[in-house]
């Protein structure tokens, strides 16, 4: 698992290359939730995904095959951008730890 540093506003953009695949993501506030895209190398795999504490960005497993993210929360809380960097975290997750074994 990897901790990739958030920003408390209420939309963001950013890319980060983990284990040579260049991921990026941008999360953003939607009604009261959050919602985020993510695209690998350039592939749009999930746009206005709704973030769930502790759950998968990407909804799918075979998406998985290189990783997903997912934001923890203290006390499960749904994610928000108010908190983004004091008490909920955005994490990178192998594929081992999400349990895709290619």
């Amino acid at each position: 698992m990897k901790v990739i540093s958030l920003m408390a506003v209420p939309n963001q953009s950013f890319t980060v290359t983990i284990d040579g695949v260049l991921w990026a993501l941008s999360i953003k506030a939607a009604r009261g939730t959050m919602a985020a895209d993510v695209s690998r190398d350039g592939v749009v795999l999930a746009q206005g995904q709704r973030i769930v504490a502790g759950h998968p960005i990407l909804p799918y497993r075979y998406l998985s095959h290189q990783g997903n993210f997912a934001i923890l929360t203290r006390d499960d809380e749904l994610p928000w951008w108010e908190e983004f960097g004091s008490s909920q975290t955005l994490v990178y997750l192998t594929p081992e730890e999400v349990g895709i074994n290619d």
